[in-house]
């Protein structure tokens, strides 16, 4: 009941209405302005959401060797960091991802044919990062304050 009361409180003196009214139209305007910053910020940030979400339709799968790339990093270096966060490790010559994230899609394994030097065919397993894992690998080295070398300060 006096919640009620409080929203509809009535003025009861022309100061009073003048108050209310002067607060309203400050509140009113405050409130505009916030809707235009954020209409702003929506505008701006609706292309990379679009971006983002063809990206991650892709069925294209990327090399650890690209994604390092995009770090400044080797392949090897990229590897033992991901080892060291927890992420994967490595069997057989193999680069496979622990328990935790190996159910998420973020890799895919392809098998490679090549012949070795003396002409004998064989198959080797690659490891590759689909579109998802890679925003994964950008979100997890964010948080441990790794950048790509696109988003690192040019003056640091």
């Amino acid at each position: 009941y006096f919640k009620v009361k409080e929203m509809f409180d009535i003025p009861k003196s022309l100061p009073e209405a003048l108050r209310k009214l002067a607060d309203e139209v400050e509140l009113t305007a405050k409130l505009q302005l916030e809707n235009k910053i954020k209409d702003q910020q929506i505008g701006e940030l609706q292309p990379k959401a679009d971006y983002c979400n063809l990206i991650l339709k892709s069925k294209s799968l990327c090399t650890i060797n690209a994604i390092a790339k995009d770090y400044g990093m080797s392949a090897v270096t990229m590897n033992k960091k991901l080892h060291e966060l927890g992420v994967q490790y490595k069997q057989g010559g193999i680069w496979l991802l622990y328990h935790k994230y190996q159910s998420k899609g973020y890799t895919q394994s392809e098998t490679i044919e090549f012949n070795h030097t003396d002409g004998r065919p064989d198959t080797r397993m690659h490891t590759k990062w689909t579109q998802k894992g890679r925003l994964f690998l950008y979100e997890l080295l964010k948080a441990h304050d790794i950048l790509p070398m696109i988003e690192r300060d040019e003056n640091g």
